[in-house]
């Protein structure tokens, strides 16, 4: 893939390992199969398809560990602050070339300010299903229209993680939050509750092609985030 000259991440952020990337697969699956093995174990291929094709929604090379950082500083991202997903491990999806450009990922180096034309961030509290609808095919409106039916999501990730549901693994027994870190087109969104929550609307009667369209151009997620809970 070609990236542009575009840095996703700086070379200082802790890489989430091959190993990690193997357990985060290995959590999300229903199947049953022994624990992941050690690093040293992995030499070859990792093994795919235990949640999705890793080759064709991730990004291995790009996945980071949020786990043990504490930021002192204030980032923005889009004109808008950015609270990092602190304590979370984030799995990169592959999105760079997928829609039209990439100016709304923004430069994605070490910083604390935004580039010009790059959206905002936003977190989605789902569950381990949900996550994987909505990567293999885009957000649908839920249920719950409290401000109007649409995708609703959060800047804040503490708000977004009371919505995710918890699963517990069948492989190891222990209990996991799933969230989706996206981008949101400051164009189609409209907060709510002081800018807690961002709605981008999608009229009832909406077609399944028009809907496709309008989330697509709207809110697009670029991160998986896990946390054991």
């Amino acid at each position: 893939m070609h990236f542009s000259n575009v840095q996703l991440f700086p070379s200082h952020y802790s890489k989430v390992s091959r190993t990690s990337f193997y357990r985060l697969q290995s959590v999300l699956s229903d199947s049953g199969g022994a624990a992941a093995p050690a690093l040293d174990e992995i030499d070859g291929p990792i093994e795919k398809n235990l949640i999705m094709d890793e080759e064709e929604f991730f990004d291995p090379k790009y996945h980071y560990d949020f786990t043990k950082r504490t930021d002192k500083k204030i980032y923005y991202r889009g004109g808008e602050k950015y609270e990092r997903p602190c304590g979370w491990q984030r799995f990169a999806l592959k999105v760079l070339d997928k829609y039209h450009g990439n100016t709304w990922l923004g430069n994605r180096s070490c910083r604390t300010q935004s580039c010009p034309g790059e959206w905002p961030v936003s977190y989605h509290g789902t569950s381990r299903k949900g996550a994987d609808c909505i990567i293999e095919d885009h957000y649908e409106p839920g249920p719950r229209h409290v401000f109007g039916r649409g995708i609703y999501s959060t800047p804040d990730i503490g708000e977004a993680s009371r919505y995710a549901k918890t699963f517990t693994s069948k492989k190891n027994g222990k209990k996991y939050k799933v969230v989706l870190q996206n981008r949101v087109n400051p164009a189609y969104r409209k907060k709510y509750k002081n800018g807690l929550y961002w709605l981008v609307p999608i009229p009832q009667g909406t077609s399944e092609a028009e809907e496709q369209a309008m989330v697509e151009r709207a809110i697009r997620p670029y991160g998986l985030l896990l946390k054991e809970v």
